[in-house]
């Protein structure tokens, strides 16, 4: 009896083993851990007891144990006189205060240590100090951001930034930071996660034949973004496609951002294979795509490659006072849908729907193999007067999609979408969504003329042999058989 009882003893915080707390602690930790801001939920832990305090110290890297350095709410020279030897963490936003620039710098000077850093607001001049004291190697340092505040800035990052080596970066950011050398650093960092380089200015061209040349190491790279801040980002160069005899293979890439000039995208996409691409963001500067009639061909079979992308069934195409979007994305899919988007910037509102039909003739791969459509528009946002005669652009912009059987229309693109199909000849009835078997329309209660020109579309489609159900919006009502 006695030995069952002591089965039963109750099991205090302070009677557990000192393997099962840290398992603990680090789910405490791992639970308040937020992209480029690291846990500091452990100080709390090492408050508790002495026993605790030496058992979280005792594994810093488990437990992923950081001091960050916030100036000027916090003193480098005092966190270092309080706490241990522990891996530093410079979170500094505004490196325009001196005060701040005095303590970032401080840490630096321990690039042994330095995890993490993060620099937002820098300058040119703000740079010269930072840069100087970032030519060492940092052994350890994970993750990098720096944004420049000035957007005017041209001096560009050295070379030797890291010391040329950053084997253990995972996360690397820069944003209106000209840093031509980068594919140079890339090679080192083969443990590399996630790379965004945005806002690239003139003077941080870097070809895309060079970033390819970078790339060809990250095998664990999972994020791509690169962005551009002009139409034009080197125009004393040359874009030249390469023959594409082979091609550099990133395995883990399941994110790629793309904001530039269509040749830009040609040249980088014809050079590198994504069989694990779920997600891809493409904008195009509109005046780039008015001079080169979005003369694509390298894009399309990029996208055939990806075998994930080959799998969407859905299409959404919004259009707005500021230009228009393709979205693509898996039906199934709940989280994170979107899956192949594309935003071409247009101010001229008579080119959007020549820019719209470009893109899903032009970028996509065909057939398409897509059974649901989206034409969505923001409710705020104004549109022009419909007009009388149908525009034969909506049909040219249907035309592609030959596999759709859903078709949806939010209003007022629906009074347009409905004014051209409903003037197709009965003849021609098929040659524009011919696999069509539902429309779901927002607005038909209320507007006469869309009703009508629906109602002789499907009545067309009935002859044929070929019906066509038109629904309310959200599918409840069915309107017109």
């Amino acid at each position: 009896m006695g030995g069952i009882g002591q089965l039963h003893q109750p099991v205090t915080i302070g009677t557990l083993p000192d393997d099962v707390l840290l398992k603990i602690f680090k789910i405490f930790v791992e639970e308040t851990y937020c992209y480029y801001t690291i846990s500091e939920e452990w100080r709390m832990l090492v408050h508790v007891c002495r026993r605790w305090r030496n058992l979280a110290f005792s594994s810093p890297r488990h437990l992923n144990l950081q001091l960050r350095f916030r100036p000027p709410k916090r003193s480098v020279k005092r966190m270092l006189d309080i706490w241990p030897e522990l891996p530093i963490y410079i979170d500094a936003v505004d490196c325009s205060v001196k005060e701040v620039r005095d303590n970032v710098a401080a840490a630096l000077g321990l690039s042994h240590r330095v995890s993490r850093i993060r620099l937002e607001g820098t300058s040119d001049s703000v740079w010269k100090t930072f840069g100087s004291l970032m030519k060492h190697p940092f052994p350890t340092l994970t993750h990098l951001l720096v944004r420049h505040s000035d957007r005017s800035t041209k001096g560009a990052i050295s070379r030797s930034l890291l010391g040329g080596s950053a084997p253990s970066l995972r996360d690397l950011y820069l944003d209106h930071v000209p840093f031509p050398a980068l594919p140079e650093l890339l090679l080192s960092s083969t443990n590399l996660v996630r790379l965004r380089y945005d806002n690239i200015p003139r003077s941080g061209y870097i070809s895309p034949q060079a970033i390819v040349t970078g790339l060809s190491m990250l095998t664990r790279l999972q994020s791509l973004s690169l962005t551009f801040r002009s139409r034009r980002p080197h125009p004393d160069r040359e874009i030249q496609i390469p023959p594409p005899h082979t091609r550099t293979l990133l395995p883990a890439l399941t994110h790629l951002c793309f904001w530039g000039v269509p040749g830009y995208m040609e040249d980088l996409v014809a050079q590198i294979d994504v069989p694990s691409l779920e997600k891809l963001e493409i904008t195009f500067f509109h005046q780039e795509v008015l001079e080169a009639r979005l003369e694509v061909s390298e894009l399309p079979k990029f996208v055939g490659r990806a075998d994930k992308l080959s799998l969407v069934d859905r299409a959404e195409a919004f259009l707005s006072s500021g230009g228009i979007s393709v979205e693509l994305s898996l039906h199934s899919w709940v989280l994170y849908p979107k899956t192949f988007t594309i935003y071409p910037v247009c101010d001229e509102w008579d080119l959007r729907l020549s820019y719209l039909g470009q893109f899903c003739a032009s970028c996509l791969p065909t057939p398409f193999p897509f059974e649901c459509l989206y034409i969505c528009h923001p409710i705020d946002h104004a549109w022009p007067d419909v007009k009388d005669d149908p525009d034969p652009q909506w049909l040219e912009l249907l035309r592609p999609f030959s596999t759709v059987k859903h078709l949806r229309l939010s209003h007022p693109v629906a009074s347009r979408v409905a004014k051209a199909l409903g003037g197709l000849p009965a003849e021609r009835v098929l040659e524009v969504l011919p696999a069509l078997e539902i429309v779901y329309v927002s607005g038909l209660k209320h507007f006469g003329s869309m009703k009508e020109a629906i109602s002789e579309f499907a009545h067309a489609r009935q002859l044929s042999g070929h019906p066509v159900s038109i629904y309310d919006w959200g599918g409840r009502e069915r309107l017109i058989m």
